[in-house]
């Protein structure tokens, strides 16, 4: 599937059963709480489980099933992400490729910022629990 904003792909998962993204602005993808039954089991709201960066090669293994237009740009804007410097130890704000600076108490219940592998994803939908959402302090 390309990159378009808005535009909802399925993937498989490993129970055999649908994981449902919808491409946002930039690199991120929200991931449906829902799961689906089938390719034709998509999503009939915007409830998301998380919204994270995802690499383009992650989006190309995913299989467009809707092109779902979105009524203002805001809906298809990831919320603010956390950053911590791994040398310096300080913490930043991620939001529309702006950073700031900020700190723990700001940052610890955001999203990390990073990219990732569509089979991590995966891995966070089933909740094997092998994945840190919250940025560590």
């Amino acid at each position: 599937m390309r990159r378009i904003v808005g535009n909802i792909g399925c993937f498989r998962l490993s129970d055999s059963k649908y994981g449902f993204g919808r491409i946002f602005q930039d690199a991120c993808v929200a991931f449906y709480k829902h799961i689906g039954a089938s390719e034709k089991d998509i999503p009939q709201t915007e409830d998301y489980a998380f919204i994270v960066g995802v690499y383009d090669t992650g989006v190309k293994k995913m299989k467009l099933v809707e092109k779902r237009p979105y009524s203002s740009i805001e809906e298809v804007t990831a919320p603010p992400m956390s950053m911590k410097d791994p040398i310096s130890g300080e913490y930043s704000v991620y939001k529309n490729g702006a950073i700031r600076p900020s700190d723990y108490e700001e940052c610890r219940d955001l999203e990390v910022c990073a990219v990732w592998e569509l089979e991590h994803v995966i891995d966070r939908l089933l909740k094997d629990g092998k994945w840190t959402p919250t940025i560590n302090k």
